[in-house]
This record gives structure tokens, C-alpha cells and sequence, in this order.
């Protein structure tokens, strides 16, 4: 008998989707039923999860034991019929679909969105987590739930469940935590995230290996790293800047302070700032580690300026800072143009121009970049039609004495060049 979510998750004896429970037609299926769940029953966990999570014969040296014991105690995850748990196997995107939903008590209220879960057996466990929006399934309107889940996608959905996953702008680019995962990469900011967090394993050192399936070990590790992560949300009663303290009442009524560290990353408005520039009254949503220090806060209130000159200097690329951005709004080009300059020219040379062309447009010589461009253009015809640039650049002057002179040397040379080579 094979097991995919059985052996991975706590079933119901009654879940029409237990493969167990299509067995029972027969007297003698009955009672090779009835064995077999209760042999089910110790070993899931279902009746005597504290047990169950001792009895699982292949995790006593396993290096997340103890994620795994605390899951299955909780019914989130369960070991197979044999006793065993095979944290070294790989997770499908079903599976994890399922474990998530537990782990969170997330409710389907709609009808599945994938034309490939319909008949699946994960399909409501799927559906409440993409209305939660923290599964996605692929371009193709697919889902494939029995696809393993990589760490990427896995690292993803973690970070969905925690409200990190939307846009967080910030002038400073984080420098990557793994080798193989920079910023050009899709999931960069989720493991980034997910490490400042402390929700990955440690055995993964330097390199994540984004596309590898992740086991049954590590996903347990994760999901209780997760579980295990304080979240205050509420609003703003007052900040303390030079405590480095935020009081923030929730909606029970109640008032928490949350002390900010050095290393907490602040937001407000999906823009990155500082701690004074909080406002009283503003929505705060603050996720903690395990330990109870601060990794991230998220402020919304009513957009200020301050707000607008950071994301218009993040638009940016840092090229604009927000004073600039402020001066620039007032009209005071001067203020900033010495300063700017360099920044402005090595931006516009990324961009394809050539330093004296950059320089041209920003000192408005428009003549000068009349003729820089022109060259630029002779240059380009050069090399593409094999011929002088002075003889380009003459032909676009409309100059054809000196366009007839270059074109003579050009002819003269051509010549000469075949009687050599002969």
C-alpha cells in the first residue's frame, strides 16, 4: 500500500480521502480495516499524539526532533504506519498545502482555482491557501499538487503566511545571505526575509540550492521556526526614540512595548524609514523571532512627504536622495547640481551615453551634444559598413567636397590594400 498524505499528515479514519477508508466493503476488508486503523491510531498520533511523537523509530539522532515531535503532537504532521517518519523524503506541494492549512486552522470558502486539483485529494487545503494568497500556482493555471516543492517555493509560501511577502522598498540592497541566490533571483527577497527571520535551517550555510525538494526534516523545522514567531499587531500609541520603544495597543485593548533593535528593518507606507518617523496613530503590524527581538515592522498611516521623497529616491536607484528629491521639488536645482552631477553622469553612462554626452545634457549644451551624438552615430556606421567614420560624419554635414575627399582616401586605400595583398 503506497502512502503520499497519509504518511505525511494526520488523516481522519472517516476523511473520504483516506486511502484506508475505501476498504471497507467487505467483512474481511472490515477487519483488516480495523487493525490497521488502530495500528494507524498510535502511529498518526490521532489518539495518543504524545506517544506517537516518542514512538517514531527513525528521528532519535535526527537533527529537527524536536520540530518534528512538537508537530506531530499537535496533529500538524504524522509518521507512517511502520513507525517511521523519513525526514529525509521529499515534500509535494499538496502536502505542504495541507500542513500549512493545519498549521494556521486556514478555511477554504471557495471552489478550487487549478484545473489540476479538482479531483486531487489536497484540493481544500490547496483553495484555503490560495485565497489566503499564500500559494500560487503556475502560469499555466496549473497547480501540481504532487510536484516536490522546492526551497525556493517553500521559503515563499512561509514568508506569504507572516504578511512578509509584499512590497517592502528601501534604499540599501540587502547583500546576499546564500551564493546562489543574488538579487536577480525570483525568491531573493522571501529567503532574505526568511533568513533574518531564523525560520531556516542552519545546516544550509551559504548555499540555499533553490530548486532542490525540500525534506520532510527541514519542512518541520521550518513550519514550527515559523509557528514560533511573535507577531503584535495593532496601533501606535507612542514611540520613544531615544529608548528605541514602540507601545502598541492591539485590538483586545491592551498595550505592548516592542523594543527595537539594531538590526530591526522598519517600514512605513511599504517604504523603508526610521523610527521617529513613526506616527501615533499609525497601524503597526511587528514580527519577532523565537527569542522575542524585533526583525520587522510595518507602519500605514496617512502618506507624508517624507514618504513620497524616499520612494521617489528609491525610483531612483539612489541616484536622487531625498534631500535632493525635496530641493528638486522646491525648484532649487542649484543646491543640488554639483553634487548631483557625478551621480546623474554615471547613471545616464549605464544607460548607454558616453560621459561627454551625460555631461552635455546636464549642463544643457545642447549643440555639444548635437555633435556628440552625431559622432556617436558615425562611429556606429563606421563599423557597421566598414568604411572611415570621417567619411560618415562628412556625409551627414551634407559636407560632399569633403565627403568626396574622404571617399577618394577610402578608394585609394581599397586599392592599395588588394595590389599589396596580391
Amino acid at each position: 500500500m503506497k502512502h503520499t498524505h497519509d504518511g505525511m499528515f494526520v488523516t481522519r479514519i472517516s476523511s473520504p480521502h483516506g486511502r484506508l477508508a475505501r476498504c471497507a466493503f467487505a467483512p474481511l476488508a472490515v477487519a483488516v480495516f480495523t487493525a490497521l486503523a488502530l495500528a494507524a491510531l498510535v502511529g498518526l498520533g490521532a489518539a495518543t499524539p504524545v506517544r506517537a511523537a516518542a514512538q517514531l523509530k527513525d528521528v532519535e539522532f535526527c537533527w529537527a526532533q524536536d520540530a518534528i515531535a512538537s508537530l506531530v503532537d499537535e496533529g500538524i504532521i504524522a509518521g507512517y504506519p511502520d513507525g517511521t517518519f523519513k525526514p529525509e523524503n521529499p515534500v509535494t506541494r499538496a502536502e505542504f498545502a495541507k500542513m500549512m492549512a493545519r498549521a494556521f486552522a486556514i478555511r477554504p470558502t471557495g471552489e478550487p482555482r487549478f484545473r489540476d486539483i479538482k479531483s486531487n485529494w489536497g484540493k481544500a487545503y490547496i483553495t484555503a491557501l490560495t485565497e489566503a494568497g499564500i500559494v500560487s500556482g503556475y502560469p499555466d493555471g496549473t497547480f501540481k499538487p504532487d510536484r516536490h516543492i522546492t526551497r525556493a517555493e517553500m521559503v515563499t509560501m512561509l514568508v506569504r503566511a507572516v504578511k512578509l511577502a509584499d512590497k517592502m522598498d528601501s534604499l540599501e540592497q540587502p547583500m546576499p545571505s546564500f551564493e546562489d541566490v543574488g538579487p536577480g533571483h525570483w525568491a531573493f527577497r522571501a529567503v532574505e526575509t526568511a533568513h533574518s527571520l531564523g525560520i531556516l535551517p542552519v545546516h544550509f550555510g551559504v548555499v540555499f540550492e533553490p530548486d532542490v525538494a525540500t525534506t520532510r526534516a527541514e519542512t518541520a523545522w521550518m513550519v514550527k521556526s515559523l509557528i514560533d514567531l511573535k507577531i503584535t499587531e495593532g496601533k501606535l500609541a507612542r514611540v520613544d526614540t531615544r529608548e528605541g520603544l514602540l507601545t502598541v495597543t492591539t485590538p483586545g485593548n491592551t498595550d505592548q512595548t516592542v523594543t527595537v533593535g539594531l538590526d530591526t528593518q522598519i517600514y512605513r507606507n511599504s517604504v523603508a524609514t526610521s523610527l521617529d518617523r513613526l506616527l501615533r496613530g499609525d497601524g503597526v503590524y511587528v514580527v519577532a523571532d523565537a527569542t522575542g527581538e524585533p526583525k520587522f515592522i510595518k507602519a500605514k498611516g496617512l502618506v507624508t512627504k517624507d514618504d513620497v521623497t524616499t520612494k521617489v529616491s528609491i525610483l531612483s536607484k539612489g541616484t536622487l536622495a531625498p534631500s535632493d528629491v525635496e530641493a528638486l521639488a522646491r525648484g532649487d536645482w542649484n543646491s543640488v547640481k554639483d553634487g548631483l552631477q557625478p551621480r546623474l553622469v554615471e547613471r545616464l553612462v549605464e544607460r548607454g551615453l558616453t560621459e561627454e554626452e551625460a555631461t552635455s545634457l546636464i549642463n544643457q549644451n545642447w549643440n555639444e551634444l548635437g555633435d556628440l551624438a552625431k559622432k556617436r552615430l558615425a562611429d556606429a556606421l563606421s563599423a557597421e559598413l566598414g568604411i572611415s567614420a570621417d567619411l560618415v560624419t562628412a556625409v551627414l554635414n551634407q559636407d560632399w567636397k569633403l565627403a568626396k575627399t574622404y571617399g577618394e582616401i577610402e578608394v585609394a586605400q581599397y586599392l592599395l590594400a588588394k595590389i599589396l595583398n596580391l
